[in-house]
Formats: C-alpha cells, structure tokens, sequence
C-alpha cells in the first residue's frame, strides 16, 4: 500500500486506496458517496484510486495529492503559481473561472499579484501544454500523404475554419497545409482508418480512396447517405465489388433509425402492408383489372346469363369455364384473343356476342363504372366512353400508350386514362424500396430504375425522394425468359448486387450496364439485359386490330395480331421478343415474316423519306 506524506495532512501518512473499498462494493452507500469529498478540489470522490487517511476524515484524488508545487498560468505568465491549502482562508475566489466564494481546498496562488487559480482551472490549463507541447512536435514532421502525394504537408497550430479539400465541409479544426500549393484538410481527414465496417453495408469492409476510381467514370454514382452525385476528386468510403459509395463525413457521421421506423415513409395514412399489391409479380403487369378483381370474378355468374351493354348495339352472352381456370391456354400457337374493354387477353368469365360478332368483354369490364373520381384529376370528373377503332387512336396520360378500346375521358382537360391505369393501386409495395410507394403523376420524375425521366404516373416515396415510373414499378415482371439463356428464367435484380463482375455488359445492345439499378441476370448463362432490350415498353398495349392491310416493305398482305408462342418468336428486324405483343404478321401461310410495331414505324418513315 503506497504511502505518503502531504503537506495539507501533516499529522498523519496518507494511504492509496481503491475507493470502492472504502465505501464498500454493491452496499446501499449512495449517500456516503455523494458526501464525500476530496479536501483538495472540493469534487466528490466516487471511484478509481484515492489517499486516505486511516485515522481521520481526509480524503484526496489521487490527481490532487500528486498535484505538482508550482505552475506557470497563461494567463499570469510574469510570476509563477504555488500551490497552497486555504485552510485559514474564509473564501476565495478563481480569477480563471470566475467561481466565487470557494471556502477551503487547494489553489495555486501568487501573493504579491492576488491571482488565485483553483485547481481544476490549473488541470485543464496542464493538459492544453501537453497537448501543444505534442502538437509542436509533431509539426516539426513534414507529412506525406497518400491523398496529395505530390507535396509534404505540415500541421498549423492554430485550428482555423476553412473548406477541407477532404471532406468538402467547412467546418473549424487543426489543419495540414501543403508546403507547395493550396491544399488544406482536416487533422482529423489527415487520419482517417484505412477500412471500416458499416452498418449501412454490413457485408463487406469499405475501403478509404482518394479519388474515384478511373474504372467507375462510365456512370454517375451518387453517395448512400446523402444521395449527391460523387466526384471524381472526393475522398470516398467504397466496396468496389458492390459500387458502392459514401462521402467519408456522411459514413463516419450517419445515423440509423431504430429498426421500428422501416416500415413507414410515406405522408398519407398507412395502408396495413399485407393488402398492399406487392412487385415486381411473377408476370408483367398488364391486366390490372383482373389482378384487382379475381376475387369476385364469379360470384354471381348464375345471376345474368345475357346483358346488354352501353358499348355494343347486341346481347352479350355470359361464358363461365365449368373447371373455374380464368388462365388462358398461353402455350397456343393460335392469335390471342383480346377484351374491347381493356385490351388484354381473354379469359374467363367474358361474354360475346350472342349475334356471332366478335365483340367480347371480361365480366369485370363489362361492369365497369360509367363515372370515376380519380386522385390523378381530382378537379373533374371521369367518363368512360369508347374509342373506335376506326379512329385516331387516344394516348393515356397515365402510361403514354395509344389505346383504340374503353378509356376513361374529362373532355375539358382532354385528361385520357386507359382502364388499366384508371384502376392502378393507389399504394403498392415494392421490393427495391424498403416504404410502400404512392402513386403520382410529377411532371419531371427521374425514374431510380432506369434513370428516364417521364411525366407518367409514377410510385414514389418522398421522404426519401424515391420514385419508380409506371414501367419500372409495376410492368416489369420477376422474370423473363429469352432465346439466349434456353430453358432458363432470367430474374430482375436490384441493387446492391453484391460480389458482382467488374463490368456487366448488356448481351443484346453490347453496352456496359450500370449495376446500380435494376438488370435482368441470368446465374447459369451469365448474360445480361437491360430492361428496355429485353422487354422494350408497349406504346400499343391498348390497342385491339385484326385487320389485314398492305405495306410498300413487304410484298404479302400483314395482319395486326397478337400470339403467344415460345421465345424465338422475334422482330425480324430488331430481334425482339414479339410474344403477346401487337405486330404485322403475314398472311401467307409458307412466309415467317413478322414485324414489331417499332420496326414498322421505322420503315414507313424510311421509306416516306426516300421517295
């Protein structure tokens, strides 16, 4: 037991103690505690090491009985401080501080000038010296710095506030500053850990680098935390196998909600998560209105065998298949047969025309309200009508597609929306985002899936400034299959998409693809697609033909139709999938020719500009 002699306790030794034994461990002593303290700083003794007189009450730190007999204060630098007990003084007071009416204890005094510090003052004053001290010495080392490697730097004394050429914060600190130019960083910047492990990505170690690196200049990445685009020059938290990218301040600075908040983000009313639509769905999403309605598809299917209805002059005929299986045989060779309502393929229960015509309607179109109060144009009224397909075709201002069947008009706006889009979720799910997204109509959204900017209806979050277009949310299915992966389904991915390729390269259009957003990626074949390449959006999903006409590119009569064959049914110009999508087909029986509705486009144009 260390034993010493104090000048503020001349009767007897002082003892070093562990306090918690004086007090005793785990007993009910908070009082004795709080009460007593060090006859020195006047500070309460609650734990570490102590001096303790065994014979009467009085108690030091450890710090304060080792207290050193002068000091040289800043701010009284001609004389130097003793230290001295004030027992014999009534009060005092620290001209440092400014506290007032101190009864007892030690200060550190000078008595020709009446300049009294106490003793706290006097610990943070020693510890400043220190630290000077080492600051001093180490700014007598020249820095070399794997960020500047073309200059040394040196430490200034003097923190400063200043724009970090690190960080990119102005924000007061020590500072490097380069011997030959205008390169200033934070002490703090001047040190940071090579690798740290994230939260935020907790897979992999983030690696610090100093610039971005050359092989990720194809895209524009954007920081995890605060989503600003990243710059070739700034210092960066990344994992190159995920591309995935943080300020170095916006890493070491995040902060995580509790894991209850995840669910929520939204500012409307929540809907509960498990009655929300939730995609992408194992099939492109284009039959919104059987997807909403297959619940009730055949509940009263005995009840009206025969109807008329507001968009046919005839009776339309109830058909209900006996088994109850509305999925049509989607392996037929044969052309698809189509809704007038929405457009899309037939399935039961429908009716037709009971005169042999070949109007034919989903039962579920065939109800359809004749008014609609839509949240996309809330100031009129919706009224459906029906667009004949002898006429100009009418474009959707939810989805921009042409559309010849039923749509839902306020000819005061000339505002269009297809069926399909009038009966969209107002709220869906979706598995790129972790909040259920709302729909909107914006007028320059910038889709986070493929970076289009479209004035379509939209899915967003705002609170995290997240949106989808229409495509990219709902039209996108879980997976495809295509002639280059035989025998294979190709899933849709999103990011991060961990232990990746260097590069992805798209194995239709030959370009680099960006894995930072969403790609189809087949595990065996590893090919690659975008989504555009593998399924390009259908301007013409509303549109029902079956008429022949006769085109200057091709000498045989073509037939728009819709088939569903196997996954060489292709454009032959473009060599897209052409699978339940409208196209010009030849009559013929013994001529292949078949052309997308794109292609067909181009080549009236081609061939307009020749003439």
């Amino acid at each position: 037991m260390k034993e010493i002699n104090h000048f503020s306790h001349k009767d007897h030794p002082l003892n070093l103690v562990n306090w918690e034994t004086v007090v005793g461990v785990g007993d009910d002593n908070d009082e004795k505690k709080d009460a007593t303290r060090c006859y020195g700083c006047q500070e309460p003794i609650t734990s570490g090491l102590a001096y303790v007189c065994i014979t009467c009450s009085h108690f030091l730190h450890e710090t304060c009985a080792e207290l050193a007999p002068t000091f040289i204060h800043h701010q009284h630098p001609v004389h130097p401080l003793t230290l001295e007990d004030n027992i014999y003084t009534s009060r005092w007071f620290c001209n440092v501080c400014g506290k007032r009416h101190i009864i007892g204890g030690f200060s550190y005094c000078c008595s020709p000038c009446d300049f009294d510090v106490c003793v706290k003052c006097v610990s943070v004053a020693a510890a400043q010296k220190a630290t000077a001290a080492a600051l001093e010495k180490e700014a007598l080392t020249k820095l070399k710095h794997k960020g500047h490697p073309e200059h040394t730097l040196t430490l200034q004394l003097r923190p400063a506030t200043f724009h970090c050429d690190a960080c990119n914060i102005d924000e007061r600190d020590l500072f490097y500053r380069c011997d030959g130019c205008e390169f200033w960083i934070h002490k703090t910047c001047a040190f940071l850990d090579p690798t740290i492990h994230h939260p935020g990505h907790p897979n992999h170690p983030l690696v610090l680098v100093f610039s971005l690196p050359s092989n990720f200049y194809n895209y524009a990445y954007f920081c995890a935390f605060c989503n600003k685009c990243i710059q070739r020059n700034d210092w960066l938290y990344h994992c190159a196998n995920c591309r995935y990218f943080a300020h170095i301040k916006c890493a070491l600075n995040a902060e995580y909600p509790s894991t209850t908040s995840d669910t929520t983000g939204t500012s409307v009313p929540q809907e509960p998560l498990g009655e929300l639509l939730h995609f992408p769905m194992s099939n492109a999403f284009t039959d919104p209105l059987k997807v909403l309605n297959s619940k009730k598809t055949a509940q009263d299917d005995e009840e009206k065998k025969e109807i008329t209805n507001w968009s046919h002059n005839h009776t339309l005929r109830l058909n209900v298949e006996p088994q109850g299986n509305n999925t049509p045989n989607s392996g037929c060779s044969d052309d698809i047969k189509l809704c007038n309502g929405c457009a899309r393929p037939i399935s039961h229960p429908y009716y037709n025309c009971k005169d042999g015509c070949s109007f034919i309607l989903h039962k579920y179109c065939a109800e359809l309200p004749l008014t609609l109060e839509h949240r996309l144009h809330p100031n009129h009224m919706l009224f459906l009508v029906s667009i004949s397909r002898g006429k100009r075709y009418h474009r959707c201002d939810g989805c921009f597609s042409d559309g010849n069947t039923f749509m839902y008009k306020c000819e005061t706006c000339k505002f269009d929306l297809d069926v399909n889009c009038a009966f969209l979720p107002n709220m869906i799910k979706h598995e790129s985002h972790k909040h259920p997204l709302i729909q909107v109509i914006d007028p320059k959204p910038f889709c986070k899936a493929c970076d289009n900017q479209q004035s379509s209806i939209s899915y967003a979050c705002k609170e995290c400034d997240f949106q989808l277009c229409i495509y990219c949310a709902v039209r996108s299915p879980r997976s495809l299959t295509h002639r280059y992966c035989k025998g294979h389904e190709i899933p849709l991915i999103y990011p991060p998409i961990e232990d990746h390729p260097e590069e992805f390269f798209c194995d239709i259009c030959e370009w680099e693809m960006n894995p930072m957003y969403p790609l189809y990626h087949c595990l065996e074949c590893r090919n690659s697609f975008h989504l555009f390449c593998l399924t390009q959006f259908d301007h013409y999903a509303n549109v029902k033909h079956g008429h022949s006409m006769k085109f200057s590119y091709h000498k045989h009569p073509l037939k728009f139709i819709r088939r569903k064959k196997t996954p060489e049914y292709v454009c032959f110009y473009c060599n897209i999938d052409s699978n339940n999508r409208l196209i010009l087909e030849c009559q013929t029986g013994n001529c292949p020719f078949r052309v997308c509705m794109a292609c067909h486009q181009k080549n009236r144009w081609a061939l307009f500009v020749s003439m």
